[in-house]
Parts: C-alpha cells; structure tokens; sequence
C-alpha cells in the first residue's frame, strides 16, 4: 500500500463519526490567520496613534520649556537674595538682547569684566548718556561693578549652535534662522519689549492644538524699573561736618553696545545751599544743619527736564554717588563727586551699589557716608 493511503487510513481509525477532518498539531486555517492578521492590524493601527499624540505633546512641553528657559536666560531668576546682584543678560547689558543668538555669543558687544562706573559732568539730555568728554572713572574697590557680556545665558542646552522650539522649527530665511533659530521675534523699541513665538507643529502661524503659537512676551515692566517716587535718605556718619553745597544724587546704569558699552546718568533735583551735620551738635559753621538728607528721582533722567530721557533704568546693580554743584544747574559741566569735610583738605567720594529688580522697587534707598 503506498505510504500516503496508509497514512489515511491510520487517522481514519482515530476519527470519530461526525469529527472534524484530523489536521497537524499546531496548523491553522485560513480563516483563522485573517482574524489573527485583523486583530494585529488594529492594535498596531492603536498603537501608532498613541505614539503619534505622546511624541506631540512632548514637543508641545519642550517648546513651553525652553520659553521658560529664553525667559531665564534674558530676565535671570525671579529675584536674588538680598544684597546680592541680579543675573541674566538684561542685568548684565542694561538692555534687551537684539536677537536670541546674542543670547549665546556676545558678537560685537563688550565682555564681561569688572568695571569702572564712567561719571560725565554735561551728558546728553535727550539719551541719559555721558558725552564722553571729561569723564571721571570711579575705580575705588567699592565702586567697582561686574557688567559685560558674560557667555551663553542658556547655559550650554544649544545644540550645534542653535536653541530651537521643541518642534525643530526652522525659518526660510537663512540670515534669520541663524539669528532667531526658528523662533519668531518682534522687537518694539518704542515699547521697550520683545515676543518669542513658537509657530507650533505646523511652523505658521495661526492655528489650534499643537500647531498653535506659543509666545513669551517681555514687556516693560519686567526689565525696567521706574525711579520716579524713588527717595534717597543721606545720612552723615563721617563725624565730621559738610560744608554746605549744592547736591543731588545721581545713579550711574551700563549699557552695553558695540563701540565699547555707555554709562547712562539718572539725577535728582538739586538741594540748594544743603550741608549736612557729621559731629552731632546740628550745626555746620554755626548754621542749622542736619544729619541727614532725603532725595527724589522724577519722571526724567535730567532732573526737571521733560525733553530729557525717562527715569526707567534696567534691573541689576548700579552705582548711586552724592553729587556736588558749583551752580544751580544740573548737568552743566560744573557737577563733580568730590566732597569737602570741615577740618581738612582731603576730598572724598560718596557712594553706595543698589540693586533694582522689577516688582521689588523700594520705596527708599539709604545712603551712609562714611
């Protein structure tokens, strides 16, 4: 009998009646194999979908995270510890940056460093910043002030060079893209503030869920602090007496640039004929004086003077001086920070560091001459 017949009849004996035709352990129908295939289809189908809307909303949380983080870079932290200078590179610079890579390669701008505050007798009203002509350097120890550009404000999270949104947008513009990688800026130069969009997954503007743009505005407020209302009280600790002058305080702000960085002068009005008492008794060459003098900065850099520049000075640390007048004018070319004490021939300089953060602004600032 051929091999294939006794084959047949070996499972016939085996077979009940009415059974199912007898196959190979572990074979399927063709049946079965389009219902496994269907049921594979839908859950990788299932899968996909899943993956599809996590890796979506992971980028979408990338992209809010690193608007978090150009905002630190610019802004700093939300306020340092007392007595301790603000960072980022607004506190810095004295200035919002002109495009993102600024925030990670100074280009043009001056490098950080330890700096003499620069004081100009006649600046120029209209900008707050000094002419340049007989300029004194206050390069005493604690006058100095750490400003410039210091590196990258993103701490090292560029990738080859370029800080992108979460998508990995990029711009058509080629000069643009290597300045805002991908990013849309808008600077407002009246308006003293910048945005940063993201243009979402589709890289347009406009429209919903994840391609929609995601913004961080920095406006005004949150870099420039107001010195109008801002009182100075000078209180004379020296124990020896001022002789009286004419005074005002004046606030020295860096700004950085690309011829070398600018010092901008803020100044109060001046105080006519004021002397201050240092040895207790309330006189100062037999006139009524007393220890202590309040100062206040108004709406202008130029004390008085509307056309001048406005009294918003950028967050960070700054230089406050007593400043003496041999006129009733400010900025004239006749003010000087040199001070006379009763008894002696030396000059002094008075002087103290303040720290300005937005949303902190004191009401008063202390400054003790010693």
């Amino acid at each position: 009998m051929p091999k294939a017949h006794a084959r047949q009849a070996a499972r016939s004996l085996w077979q009940a009646p009415g059974q199912a035709p007898w196959r190979a352990a572990g074979g399927f129908t063709l049946i079965e194999l389009l219902v496994v295939v269907a049921i594979l289809t839908s859950v990788s189908l299932l899968a996909f979908g899943v993956s599809s809307e996590d890796r979506a909303q992971i980028r979408y949380d990338d992209t809010r995270e690193r608007l978090k983080q150009l905002r630190s870079a610019i802004l700093g932290q939300l306020g340092p510890a007392p007595g301790k200078a603000i960072g980022g590179f607004v506190a810095d610079n004295g200035d919002l940056p002109g495009d993102l890579a600024t925030l990670l390669q100074r280009g043009s701008l001056v490098e950080q460093a330890v700096v003499s505050p620069q004081f100009d007798p006649q600046p120029v009203a209209a900008s707050c910043a000094g002419s340049g002509s007989d300029v004194i350097a206050l390069s005493d120890n604690a006058a100095l002030l750490v400003k410039g550009h210091r590196g990258d404000y993103l701490g090292g999270l560029a990738f080859n060079g370029r800080f992108r949104d979460g998508w990995g947008n990029e711009s058509a513009d080629a000069s643009d893209d290597a300045r805002n990688f991908g990013w849309s800026l808008a600077i407002d130069s009246s308006a003293r503030s910048l945005a940063v969009s993201s243009l979402g997954a589709d890289n347009a503007v406009g429209g919903d869920d994840y391609a929609s743009d995601h913004v961080l505005n920095v406006t005004k407020t949150d870099w420039l602090v107001p010195l109008q209302g801002i009182s100075v009280t000078v209180v004379n600790f020296t124990q020896q007496d001022i002789a009286a002058r004419n005074l005002s305080v004046s606030l020295l702000v860096f700004r950085n640039n690309s011829s070398g960085g600018e010092w901008l002068r803020y100044s109060t009005p001046i105080a006519a004929s004021t002397c201050l008492d240092g040895t207790g008794d309330g006189l100062v060459n037999g006139i009524s004086c007393s220890q202590s003098l309040v100062f206040s900065f108004d709406a202008n850099c130029k004390a008085g003077d509307s056309s001048s520049g406005p009294s918003w000075v950028p967050q960070g640390q700054h230089l406050l001086l007593l400043t003496a007048h041999s006129s009733a004018n400010l900025w004239d070319g006749s003010d000087a920070i040199e001070h006379d004490r009763a008894g002696t021939s030396t000059k002094y300089r008075y002087f103290t560091r303040v720290n300005l953060v937005p949303g902190q602004r004191p009401a008063d600032i202390r400054m003790e001459l010693r």
